[in-house]
């Protein structure tokens, strides 16, 4: 049988495709390939907006800000969808979790920056430590206790419900898994809404968060909780743009706003996107690659009119970034010249927890994890070997041999490239000379 979601074609979805205001059944979702977490705002107009982190589903997409007709439905919609959000960080701030959980994203930049920032509609976590597993069942403890705990403290005039929560798998920034929570809230008469929270796993921090008070919406006492600072925020939004598959629009606008207020260097940079992608040791970005960007303009305008009013000014916007991050690509770092010691010393975090691991099972153990779980290049693999060794840049022949060997036993997809291009292996010892 269809129904209103069969008419929403596959993306990329025209500026005025609407989401229909029902919520999809389990057998239309799972018909159409729809998220579990879609949940649209009755009465609502709210646009098809395309979401990386859901492309494992046939239509990735999220139902953007919801516009009402009534003015003053929407300043109460709003402000009761800021006091939902007020109250599940104080939960979370109140729990167990605190000091597991990361705050990064759009809260953090409406309270540095207010009404420059975009309204938030979510939360975005990084939970500690980096060895804590998606799968693990503390994971699932984690979420259903925030449900439980917004649910049984939720303050007066707003209901929220723990057993209409719903979480799902999401792909952040196309690297690390992650775990989307939305919990449903109503409150007035409204129509609901829900808060959304993305928690992300095994990202490894290239910078230490701080200690921080998050200001309340409603003034009320701030919660204390751990947060990204400005400069690693700033450090990630131009990660992002720079090596995301899909570069979005909201994070070209928020790294323009963070770079107004914040001076990046270019070392925290270089650490964020190697912590990332140990690939980037190799190759390290540059200003160029900023001009270049081509982002996803279109869709940061459908659900952000009022910072993206004209047509075609990705490019413009674009070109304010560059200025802003001149100093950061301009300014002297601390990186050594040597191509080697270079790569080692951006590898260093995750040399430093690999030497763990060697120390309490050896060095084969090590290897096999690069390979299969860990996933680094042979390149970068030989490096980190070659260092847990204590060995110069003179023995990384040597150090190749045993990644090869290693990355053979472990059945890594690396070593057919590697037997259909012999001459790689003399690239590799090239570069590292």
């Amino acid at each position: 049988m269809s129904s209103p979601w069969d008419e929403l074609k596959y993306g990329p979805w025209p500026e005025d495709a609407e989401v229909p205001h029902d919520r999809p059944d389990a057998g239309t979702r799972k018909r159409l390939g729809l998220p579990a977490t879609l949940r649209p705002v009755p009465g609502a107009v709210q646009r098809a907006v395309f979401d990386p982190a859901l492309k494992h589903h046939a239509k990735a997409l999220r139902a953007g800000e919801p516009a009402f007709e009534s003015a003053e439905i929407s300043e109460r919609w709003y402000a009761a969808r800021r006091q939902a959000i007020d109250h599940v960080l104080a939960v979370i701030a109140g729990s167990e979790w605190v000091d597991n959980l990361v705050l990064r994203g759009s809260i953090l930049l409406r309270a540095w920056y207010g009404e420059a920032a975009r309204e938030p509609g979510d939360l975005d976590f990084v939970v500690v430590p980096r060895t804590w597993g998606i799968a693990e069942r503390r994971t699932h403890a984690m979420l259903d206790g925030i449900a439980r705990q917004a649910e049984a403290t939720a303050p007066e005039g707003l209901r929220m419900d723990a057993r209409d929560a719903v979480a799902e798998d999401i792909w952040t920034y196309d690297r690390v898994p992650g775990r989307r929570l939305v919990l449903t809230w109503q409150a007035g008469g409204l129509p609901h809404g829900s808060v959304q929270l993305d928690f992300v796993f095994n990202e490894l921090l290239p910078a230490d968060p701080e200690p921080t008070r998050v200001p309340r919406f409603d003034g009320g006492p701030a919660p204390l909780l751990m947060a990204a600072t400005p400069e690693l925020s700033l450090a990630w939004k131009v990660m992002w743009l720079l090596d995301d598959a899909y570069p979005q629009g909201k994070d070209l606008y928020d790294a323009l706003l963070l770079a107004a207020h914040t001076s990046l260097s270019y070392r925290l940079l270089a650490d964020a996107m190697v912590a990332s992608d140990p690939h980037r040791a190799r190759r390290l970005p540059t200003l160029d690659e900023v001009a270049a960007l081509d982002v996803d303009w279109e869709e940061f305008r459908k659900e952000y009119p009022e910072f993206a009013p004209m047509p075609g000014t990705a490019e413009d916007t674009v070109q304010r970034l560059v200025v802003a991050l001149r100093p950061t690509f301009t300014r002297e770092h601390d990186l050594p010249e040597g191509e080697y010691a270079r790569r080692a010393e951006l590898l260093g975090p995750r040399i430093r927890r690999y030497a763990i691991l060697k120390a309490e099972g050896g060095l084969d153990p090590v290897i096999a994890m690069m390979a299969k779980e860990d996933g680094i290049p042979v390149e970068e693999a030989v490096v980190i070997v070659n260092e847990l060794l204590g060995r110069s840049a003179n023995a990384v022949p040597h150090s190749l041999d045993l990644v090869m060997r290693g990355y053979e036993l472990a059945g890594s997809s690396w070593i057919g490239y590697y037997r259909r291009n012999p001459e790689k292996r003399e690239e590799i010892l090239t570069a590292l000379r």
